[in-house]
């Protein structure tokens, strides 16, 4: 695994001219950090989810007392609103898109990227799977400290 993995936040080279399209966002977070994850919305053909993962360091995400390093959300099964218990040794926590066209989950692809705002104590991630023509809005979903 790169070293750099999971502890820096990764920009897509995709969109010309733009350093505001993200890859793979990396948040600081307290070593104990309880967090919100609102899907707030989808608009695709295929199947759009999130994964959350501890992959700097030790440490692990909680979700209705299962533990894992690594969690992902569904548009199709997750609730709209999931609470997680986080615990990273470096304080750092990946978050990215990803997606199932019917052959698996993927992400990470040459086009996927995300918009990132902040509205007060949440950050809103605008997403877009793949391809260059896209208003980020394949799943648009919120994470908020608690």
């Amino acid at each position: 695994m790169n070293n750099q993995v999971g502890k820096v936040r990764t920009i897509s080279k995709a969109f010309e001219g733009r350093n505001d399209v993200i890859r793979w966002d990396v948040l600081e977070i307290k070593k104990e950090q309880d967090l919100r994850v609102t899907i707030i919305s989808t608009n695709s053909k295929y199947k759009q989810g999130i994964r959350i993962a501890i992959d700097a360091g030790e440490g692990y995400v909680e979700v209705n007392g299962q533990k894992s390093k690594g969690i992902q959300l569904w548009q199709d099964t997750a609730p709209e609103i999931v609470e997680l218990k986080c615990s990273a040794s470096e304080g750092l926590l990946s978050v990215y898109n990803i997606w199932d066209m019917g052959r698996g989950n993927e992400s990470q692809s040459h086009t996927s990227g995300m918009l990132i705002e902040k509205d007060g104590e949440k950050i809103i991630y605008k997403c877009n799977d793949f391809g260059h023509e896209t208003n980020f809005d394949k799943i648009v979903f919120s994470i908020e400290k608690l």
